[in-house]
């Protein structure tokens, strides 16, 4: 039996690794609009909190202006198209999903809704999880509390109990803000420092880290 209940997820940078997936997306966007095209690395760094703020990053990072709305809509078609070609599950993160069957499990991401069921449902992780809630369908996202919450009303009970997961300080801070323990993921986008500076109650380096958290094993 899982030592929390609820948990909840991250996508990006915690469940898959989307990274090339997404930088290739935003430079075939930008080599169509005639901007220059940014590192892996670079564009990774800029994730966390949904598309639109995606293209802002990047946009500032080549020092170009653009009509951000028609950035994003290129964005949109071009990543559709493209999100399932390299992303994976991180190694191990399969295993703990089979392993937490029967918990309330949901994944919470900035990531707009429809990418991230694409996203699941193309690499069978959808069964694992009851609720899946995007950064576009709620009137507020991470770091709000108002998007853990809504996770934890589509579960069908409340956040006491329950642990927010993620590589991002949103992730932590959300998680926190809305009376839920916190775990930050040292393996994703955001970096270690960045997740260990917002305090989570928790820190896992590996998957199997995060596995004997949540299963209580030592």
């Amino acid at each position: 039996m899982a030592r929390f209940d609820p948990i909840l997820f991250d996508l990006d940078g915690t469940l898959v690794d989307s990274g090339r997936d997404i930088a290739e997306s935003v430079n075939i966007t930008f080599e169509k609009l005639g901007l220059p095209p940014l590192e892996h690395d670079r564009v990774v760094a800029a994730v966390g909190d949904g598309v639109r703020k995606l293209v802002q990053r990047c946009l500032e990072q080549v020092g170009r202006s653009k009509d951000e709305d028609e950035v994003v809509r290129l964005f949109r078609s071009i990543y559709r198209e493209r999100a399932l070609v390299n992303t994976r599950p991180y190694p191990g993160m399969e295993d703990l999903l089979r392993r937490l069957q029967g918990s309330r499990l949901a994944v919470v991401t900035n990531k707009p809704g429809d990418f991230a069921r694409q996203v699941l449902d193309g690499l069978g992780l959808s069964r694992y999880f009851a609720a899946v809630v995007g950064g576009d369908e709620v009137p507020r996202p991470k770091p709000d509390p108002a998007h853990p919450l809504r996770a934890c009303e589509l579960l069908g009970g409340g956040p006491a109990g329950g642990i927010m997961i993620g590589d991002y300080s949103n992730d932590v801070e959300a998680g926190r803000a809305a009376g839920m323990a916190t775990c930050g993921v040292l393996w994703g986008f955001a970096g270690s420092d960045a997740v260990l500076a917002a305090g989570p109650d928790y820190t896992c380096p590996t998957p199997r880290d995060l596995e004997r958290l949540l299963l209580g094993e030592s």
